[in-house]
């Protein structure tokens, strides 16, 4: 992917994370545990599946 296409959207994902908890606090936690495995199904993409 293109770094600065990356860049964007990391920019509008938090955005939208600060916004979300703003707005919705209960949601904030359902949304960490989300990241988190989505962090943690990238990292072992990356580290199997990427040379």
């Amino acid at each position: 992917m293109n770094e600065k296409l990356q860049g964007i959207i990391y920019i509008i994902i938090a955005i939208l994370i600060i916004v979300i908890m703003l707005e919705v606090p209960w949601f904030y936690v359902y949304l960490i545990w989300i990241i988190a495995i989505g962090l943690i199904i990238a990292g072992v993409y990356l580290l199997i599946f990427k040379k």
